[in-house]
């Protein structure tokens, strides 16, 4: 599937700010010189063992501002099936590629994207040289590893492997269902409606969606059952496989219970989301050990669990539901370490923070919001749903929402949650704020205090979400006069 290069991806990622395994900035780049497209070529194979593909980005430095180096002399040379031919000359076909020369205010960028490779990986078919200098060798294989493209070693061949067969697995679901699907009136008015976690993910939020038409409590019921009991069995296979294949497989289960979660949310269906929210309590807990101080066992379980939860939590925020919202932001944990941990979701973020998961490979923070990102696309995707035009926004008012329901009344209360949002400027944030202000429902739903004590919990996310951004040239305080009104002449 071609990878998408418009304007507006061109403006996201340079939003990110940060290079990442899917995300490469370059300075500058000349198709005529050979070095330049040897170098391409090396990271365009090591993305193409991603999953889900990456972008290369030219004309910008390592934060994503323009370089100012990148000056193209005639568009033609930049033209999508040039590039493509010169790339394949080098690396051979098939390739998925796409690529667009944009301007932003005067500066010229060629955002390049890679979509994965259907094996999985790309085997060098001849050397790659340049003035005398040997960059790979016929066989070799590249990977991302953090922010650089580097031959692969044996752990990471084992977890590219599994992760080729677990996407073999969904694409066998998807032929057995098609067969099923003829065979069976499955949604026929008044038929038996087929639906089962083997169901590939695509199909599985029309038969959801077709069970709470019907009213079939019970089917629903069943379904959420082997759906969570699926996604424990995958945990624990953690010590048996690769650790990325494993969370692979648990995102794949944990998609179907975000479908489940948000369409028995959308569509009001009885109390089927309290018992989806109970299902990732399960979950968690066969991720969890209780450890305090570092999760040992499967630490990228604890990150797939607190991805997929922010997904459900933007699509919430897109739809409004607050007492939805309300429920999955308050989650608790199963273990809390005698209430040590009073939330589910500061728990996650926490132990994926000691495990250092949040992190590129210069040691750079990425963040719990851009980790998010594309789980979340992709959920809107699976839900036949248009993505919104900005995921960002999204995320980051979920994370507001998120605060201000587990802030205490009292101003010597901690506040429960980490200001994840402070990454970003203000204004991507403010519409949260202003929202329990304005709306009966959401106030109602997600903080019960008076206007005092709402401005007090306003104040001490500021404060705190100040100190966090002052190395990221995010949060910048409150800019929007009513808030700033709100909560107070005194704004630091």
């Amino acid at each position: 599937m071609s990878m998408g290069v418009d304007l507006d991806r061109l403006r996201a990622l340079l939003a990110r700010g940060a290079e990442s395994d899917d995300l490469d900035f370059k300075a500058t780049w000349d198709p005529r010189q050979k070095s330049d497209l040897i170098e391409l070529c090396k990271d365009i194979a090591a993305m193409e063992s991603l999953s889900t593909g990456g972008y290369i980005v030219v004309g910008a430095d390592d934060h994503g501002v323009p370089s100012d180096m990148f000056a193209p002399e005639a568009a033609r040379d930049f033209d999508e099936q040039k590039i493509r031919s010169k790339v394949a000359a080098v690396l051979g076909e098939p390739i998925d590629l796409s690529t667009a020369l944009h301007r932003i205010e005067s500066n010229d960028f060629l955002l390049i994207g890679v979509g994965s490779n259907r094996d999985g990986m790309r085997i060098m078919s001849k050397d790659g040289e340049y003035e005398n200098k040997t960059v790979w060798r016929a066989g070799d294989v590249f990977v991302r590893r953090g922010t650089s493209s580097v031959r692969w070693n044996q752990h990471e061949a084992r977890g590219i492997i599994e992760r080729v067969i677990a996407a073999r697995k969904e694409e066998w679901r998807r032929d057995i269902f098609e067969t099923v699907r003829v065979a069976t009136p499955a949604f026929e008015p008044n038929g038996f409606v087929n639906v089962n976690v083997e169901m590939p993910a695509e199909s599985f939020g029309a038969a959801v969606t077709e069970l709470i038409r019907r009213g079939d409590e019970v089917g629903l019921d069943l379904l959420l059952r082997k759906t969570i009991s699926s996604a424990i069995a995958v945990v624990d296979t953690a010590t048996e496989k690769d650790a990325r294949a494993v969370a692979s497989e648990l995102s794949d289960q944990l998609n179907r219970l975000d479908i489940i979660a948000v369409l028995s949310a959308r569509y009001s269906a009885g109390a089927t989301f309290s018992r989806v929210t109970e299902g990732y309590r399960d979950v968690y807990e066969a991720v969890d050990e209780d450890f305090v101080n570092d999760p040992r066992r499967f630490p990228l379980g604890h990150k797939e669990v607190l991805m997929h939860l922010y997904a459900v939590g933007a699509v919430l925020v897109h739809e409004r539901q607050w007492e939805d919202l309300a429920v999955l932001v308050r989650l608790t944990p199963i273990a809390t370490h005698n209430g040590y941990w009073k939330s589910l979701l500061r728990k996650a973020e926490v132990m994926v923070a000691r495990a250092e998961l949040l992190k590129d490979e210069e040691g750079a923070r990425s963040g719990v919001i851009e980790a998010a990102k594309p789980v979340a696309a992709h959920l809107f995707d699976l839900l036949g749903d248009s993505r919104p035009q900005d995921l960002t926004n999204l995320l980051v008012e979920f994370d507001v929402y998120r605060g201000i329901a587990n802030a205490g009344k009292d101003e010597d209360d901690k506040l429960g949650a980490y200001t994840n949002f402070a990454l970003y400027y203000s204004a991507r944030a403010e519409p949260a704020f202003l929202t329990l202000l304005d709306n009966a429902v959401a106030r109602a739903a997600l903080f019960d205090g008076t206007d005092a004590q709402l401005a007090a919990v306003y104040r001490r996310m500021n404060n705190a979400a100040l100190r966090e951004a002052f190395a990221y040239n995010g949060w910048d305080g409150f800019e929007n006069p009513r808030l700033v009104s709100f909560t107070g002449p005194a704004n630091g």
